[in-house]
């Protein structure tokens, strides 16, 4: 039973992120440059809610599970599981509601960030797999601020605009976040080795960068109290 409901609430938290890459991907289908700028922000929708709800979200969860028992990986592949489902299954709907078009926009979108993302096979297109760790890595330290800062805040300002300037910088910037990408690659109607090559990276990715900024915080405060993820 705990692992089906942190399965079903992975599935929401993937849900909310698909909607935040869903709105990201809208407003560059309008506008390359200014969409850029403007679907960043928007995109903080997703993480958003996966706080304000306390769904399961891998990326939001994996920097402090060190607070954790060993057995705390069990929970982290469940909600990983329901991540999945909740993003790759969001981004299929919509690429189901656009197929009937011959060139939709979205999907266009969709389809130049896989290509572009997709771990390179033999030296084709997409890019290396050290790049792909690198952007994942500084993508796990702005998500684990944007939690950490949205758990210790009192003020409800000083949490939505933590949170949101975050995201808009690690969006904005280009860096991955594997529960997104799961999303583009649905939306683009593909999954092929590059892609899920990618994911996998992407989460090893963002793990190390949400540790790297926890144990850095545990270094340079070592007395302060830690910020737990279940409150």
């Amino acid at each position: 039973m705990k692992y089906i409901k942190l399965v079903l609430s992975g599935i929401l938290a993937g849900l909310f992120i698909g909607l935040g890459s869903f709105a990201f991907v809208g407003c560059v289908s309008l506008d390359a440059t200014i969409g850029k700028i403007i679907g960043s922000a928007l995109f903080s929708v997703g993480l958003f809610c996966v706080c304000f709800f306390s769904t399961h979200l891998y990326t939001g969860r994996i920097g402090f599970s060190f607070e954790q028992k060993p057995s705390y990986v069990f929970d982290l592949i469940a909600m990983l599981a329901g991540n999945f489902i909740g993003a790759a299954g969001s981004g299929s709907l919509v690429y189901l509601a656009c197929s009937g078009e011959s060139e939709n926009k979205l999907v266009a979108v969709a389809r130049t960030i896989a290509d572009a993302r997709a771990i390179s096979i033999d030296g084709g297109a997409g890019e290396t797999w050290y790049k792909a760790l690198l952007m994942a890595f500084f993508c796990g330290i702005l998500v684990f601020l944007a939690v950490y800062i949205w758990k210790k805040a009192e003020n409800w300002g000083i949490k939505a605009a933590g949170l949101i300037l975050c995201v808009w910088a690690f969006v904005v910037t280009g860096t991955e976040h594997c529960i997104a990408n799961m999303f583009y690659y649905a939306l683009a109607g593909r999954w092929n080795l590059g892609d899920f090559l990618n994911v996998i990276v992407c989460i090893a990715g963002n793990s190390l960068g949400s540790w790297c900024v926890y144990w850095l915080f545990r270094g340079a405060f070592p007395s302060a109290p830690t910020t737990s993820i279940n409150k």
